[in-house]
C-alpha cells in the first residue's frame, strides 16, 4: 500500500484564499491540528493573486488557505464531500454570496516511521510512513507529527478521489508521491 499527498495544487498562477478578519487568526479557526472545529459562524475568506497579472488565471475549484487543509467550492464539494466528510468536516466559509467548504481532516493515524524519516535541524524533509499502520480501505488521514502541515490518503483512497475528481472537472487538487514536495 502506498501513501500520498493530498493538497491544493496549480497554485502559482491561480488566486489562493486568504482571511478577511484578523480575529480569525486569534481565535486559530484555521489551525488544522486534527480537532473539530466548532463554530457558530462562517469565517470570511477572499481571493488573493499572487501571480503577475498576465499571468493570473482563473480560479481552480480546490484552493489552498491554510497548511494542512485546502478549500473546495460548491462543485467541488458536490463531487468530492461525500466522500471526504468520512474522514473529516466540511467548515463552511463565507466569499461574498458564496459557500466554500474547509475540509478539516480530523482522521489520525500515527504511522511516521520517525527512523527513516528524514529532517535537518529537526523541520521535516521528507516523511517515511510505516505503511503496515495504513489501512486497506480508502482512508484520508493525518498523522499526529505531521498534522499542521499534511493530509495523506492511501492508494484505495486516490483511485476514488481521483475517479469522482475527474468524472466531475475538478480542478486544482493534487494528489503526489511523498517525495515529491
Amino acid at each position: 500500500m502506498t501513501v500520498w499527498l493530498i493538497r491544493p495544487g496549480d497554485t502559482l498562477d491561480r488566486p489562493v484564499l486568504v482571511l478577511s478578519d484578523d480575529h480569525h487568526l486569534l481565535d486559530r479557526v484555521f489551525i488544522t491540528d486534527g480537532c473539530v472545529k466548532d463554530l457558530a459562524y462562517r469565517p470570511a475568506v477572499e481571493l488573493a493573486h499572487t501571480a503577475p497579472k498576465k499571468r493570473q488565471r482563473e480560479r481552480a475549484n480546490v484552493m489552498w488557505l491554510a497548511g494542512g487543509s485546502f478549500v473546495m467550492d460548491a462543485k467541488a464539494r458536490a463531487a468530492l464531500g461525500g466522500f471526504l466528510s468520512r474522514f473529516g468536516e466540511l467548515v463552511e466559509l463565507h466569499h461574498g454570496g458564496e459557500t466554500l467548504y474547509l475540509f478539516n481532516c480530523t482522521n489520525m493515524i500515527d504511522c511516521l516511521d520517525e527512523s527513516r524519516t528524514e529532517r535537518d535541524d529537526g523541520l521535516l524533509v521528507i516523511e517515511a510512513i510505516n505503511e503496515s499502520k495504513v489501512p486497506s480501505e480508502p482512508a484520508v488521514f493525518k498523522d499526529p507529527k505531521t498534522v499542521r502541515m499534511r493530509i495523506y490518503v492511501n492508494t484505495a483512497a486516490k483511485e476514488v478521489i481521483e475517479q469522482w475528481a475527474s468524472e466531475a472537472d475538478i480542478t486544482g487538487l493534487e494528489i503526489v508521491p511523498i517525495d515529491r514536495l
